[in-house]
C-alpha cells in the first residue's frame, strides 16, 4: 500500500503544474456559469472535473510506466531485495510484558519469554551492571529466586537490602570471606555417574586454569583422559567416608601420597564402581613410570585443592539447591575477577550442579541465573543442552559476555549452540569487531533505491529505478552506537533500538538501590 501511494504521489506531482494551468482556472469559470443554471448542469460540471483529474493521473502513470519507474514503486514487499528495518515498540506483542527481564528503558520481556534466555554483549566498562544486572535484581517479582555472579560485591551492596525487604532469603557464597557458606561438590553427587561427571569437570577446568594462568599448553587431553578413572576411583572411595574426609582434597591427598600398590589395596575395600574405575586406570598405566606421570598430571590440574583455604571451604556442604525452589532466595556468588581462573575448577561444578539439581526439583519459585563475565567462571558442561531444556522448568539464564569471540574461545563449537538458545540478544556501544560483525549479520539488510536518468539529443530521456541492499547497520555503525544506547534483537522480530535503563537515572530504582548493605555487615565478617 505504501508503494502504491508513493507511485500515485509521483504521478500527481508530475501533472500538478499542467493541471493548475489548464484545468483549474477554466473550471472556476465554468462553475460560475453552472451555478447560475440548473442542478443538472452543476452535477455535469463536477463530474467532468473528477473525470479530468482521473485522466490526468492515469496519463502520468502511463508515462512513468513507459519509463520503467511505476513498476518499481508498485512492486510488492515480496519483490524487495531486502526487508530489514528497525521495529517499533508496538511490534513486540507476545514478547514484552511487565513481569520479566528489564532489557532497556522501554523494552521488558514477559516472564515467559525470559525463560528463553538472554545474552548481553558489551566490553568492560560499558554499563552491564548499572543498566541491566542492578535494575533486574531490583525489579524481578517477589516470588522469583536469583543466582547472580557478583565479583566486586557491588550488586549485593545495591540490591540485597531490597531483597530482604521483600521477605526473600539472602545467602552468600564468597570463597575468600571467612564466614561464607561452605560448598563440597562431592556431597551434591547422588550416584556414581554424577561422581564421574564431577571428576571430568574438575580435570577439564583445572587443566584449562593452568593454561590460562601460565600461558603454556598442558600435557593434553590424552593424559587428562588417563587420569580421569583414577580420580573417579578415589572420589568414589572417599564418597563413602564421613565428613570432613569425603572431599576432593582428601581424594587428591590419597592419590599423591601413596604408591601404586597402596592405592590398589585401598580400592580393594571400596565399592564395585570404584574397583572398576581403578582397573580401567591400571590398563592405561602400563608401567609404574606411566602411572607416576598420570598422577603428576592429576595433581597439577587439581593443585587448588592443596590450598588450606579451599580445603576449609570444601570441608562441608551448606549449599542446598532445592531451597531456591522452596523459598524466594537471592544467592550472591562473589569470586573476584583476578581469582576467576584459579577458582574455575570449583566454580564450574558449582553452577553445573545447581542447574542440574534445579532441573529436577519440579515446580516452585522460578529461577533466574544472572551470570556476568560468563566466559570467566569456568566451562559448564552441557550448558548448551541445559539452556535448551530449562525453559520448561521455569529457569531463565542471562549471560553477560565481553565479546562473541571470548565465548567461542572458551566453548569452541558449542558457543554457536549456546548463542542460538539465547533468544534475546542485546549489544552495547564500543564492541570489538567480531561482536559488531555478529550483530550486523543478525540485523540483516535493508533495501535502498536509486533513480538514474539518462538524456539524449532527441529529447528521449529515460529513467530507471534500481533496488540495492545494504546492511541495516554496518559493523562500524554497531561499534559506534551512541552512549547509553542498547541494540536489542529478540526472537524473530526486527531489531529494536532503546535507551539503557541505568538505575541511577530512575528515581524509583535509585531509591531502592540507596538502601545499601555491605556483605561484611551482613556476614559479620570484617576480613
Amino acid at each position: 500500500m505504501k508503494r502504491i501511494i508513493i507511485g500515485f504521489a509521483i504521478g500527481f506531482m508530475v501533472v500538478l503544474s499542467g493541471f493548475i494551468t489548464n484545468l483549474v482556472f477554466p473550471f472556476i469559470e465554468s462553475t460560475k456559469s453552472a451555478i447560475s443554471g440548473n442542478t443538472g448542469d452543476i452535477i455535469w460540471c463536477f463530474g467532468t472535473f473528477i473525470a479530468l483529474i482521473a485522466l490526468q493521473v492515469l496519463a502520468a502513470y502511463t508515462i512513468l510506466k513507459r519509463k520503467g519507474i511505476a513498476e518499481e514503486f508498485l512492486a510488492t514487499e515480496k519483490d524487495n531485495v531486502a526487508t530489514s528495518k528497525f521495529a517499533k515498540e508496538s511490534e513486540f506483542k507476545g514478547i514484552t510484558g511487565n513481569d520479566g527481564l528489564p532489557i532497556g528503558k522501554t523494552f521488558r520481556l514477559s516472564e515467559k519469554k525470559s525463560f528463553e534466555h538472554y545474552a548481553l554483549v558489551g566490553p568492560t566498562g560499558s554499563g552491564k551492571s548499572v543498566s541491566y544486572f542492578i535494575p533486574t535484581l531490583l525489579q524481578l517479582p517477589a516470588h522469583a529466586s536469583v543466582v547472580v555472579t557478583d565479583p566486586k560485591g557491588e550488586l549485593f551492596q545495591k540490591t540485597a537490602q531490597h531483597a530482604l525487604n521483600q521477605g526473600k532469603n539472602v545467602i552468600v557464597f564468597s570463597p575468600f570471606k571467612d564466614k561464607t557458606m561452605k560448598y563440597n561438590p562431592l556431597s551434591l553427587c547422588r550416584n556414581a555417574s554424577e561422581v564421574r561427571e564431577l571428576a571430568q569437570v574438575l580435570l577439564a577446568n583445572g587443566n584449562a586454569a593452568i593454561e590460562q594462568l601460565t600461558g603454556t599448553k598442558s600435557g593434553g587431553s590424552e593424559w587428562t583422559n588417563m587420569a580421569t578413572p583414577l580420580l573417579v576411583a578415589f572420589l568414589l572411595f572417599v564418597y563413602e567416608l564421613e565428613a570432613p574426609d569425603n572431599t576432593v582434597a582428601k581424594a587428591l591427598e590419597l592419590i599423591t601420597e601413596n604408591d601404586l600398590e597402596t592405592l590398589k589395596l585401598l580400592i580393594e575395600d571400596s565399592t564395585p564402581e570404584a574397583q572398576q574405575q581403578m582397573n580401567i586406570f591400571l590398563q592405561s598405566a602400563e608401567s609404574e613410570k606411566t602411572a607416576s606421570s598420570i598422577k603428576t598430571v592429576l595433581a597439577t590440574s587439581l593443585q587448588m585443592f592443596t590450598d588450606p583455604m579451599i580445603q576449609e571451604l570444601t570441608s562441608l556442604n551448606e549449599i542446598d539447591p532445592k531451597t531456591l525452589r522452596e523459598q524466594p532466595t537471592h544467592l550472591y556468588v562473589m569470586v573476584p575477577e583476578h581469582k576467576s581462573a584459579f577458582m574455575s575448577p570449583l566454580m564450574s561444578p558449582f553452577y553445573s550442579q545447581l542447574m542440574n539439581h534445579l532441573l529436577e526439583t519440579g515446580k516452585g519459585s522460578p529461577i533466574y541465573f544472572l551470570l556476568d563475565e560468563f566466559a570467566n567462571i569456568g566451562v559448564i558442561p552441557n550448558i548448551d543442552i541445559i539452556l535448551a531444556i530449562c525453559r520448561s522448568r521455569d529457569m531463565s539464564v542471562s549471560l553477560g559476555i565481553q565479546s562473541v569471540n571470548q565465548l567461542k574461545q572458551r566453548y569452541n563449537e558449542a558457543a554457536n549452540t549456546i548463542l542460538d538458545n539465547l533468544k534475546t540478544k542485546a549489544f552495547l556501544p564500543g564492541l570489538s569487531y567480531d561482536s559488531a560483525e555478529y550483530a550486523s549479520k543478525m540485523l540483516g539488510f535493508k533495501e535502498i533505491k536509486s533513480i538514474s536518468t539518462s538524456f539524449s539529443k532527441k529529447n528521449d530521456n529515460s529513467y530507471s529505478v534500481s533496488a540495492q541492499k545494504r546492511e541495516l547497520m554496518t559493523p562500524d555503525e554497531v561499534r559506534r552506537l551512541p552512549d547509553e544506547t542498547i541494540l536489542i534483537i529478540s526472537d524473530n522480530r526486527n531489531a529494536y533500538m532503546d535507551k539503557q535503563s541505568r538505575y541511577y537515572k530512575d528515581k524509583r530504582l535509585l531509591a531502592l538501590a540507596s538502601q545499601e548493605l555491605t556483605v561484611e555487615e551482613y556476614l559479620g565478617d570484617e576480613a
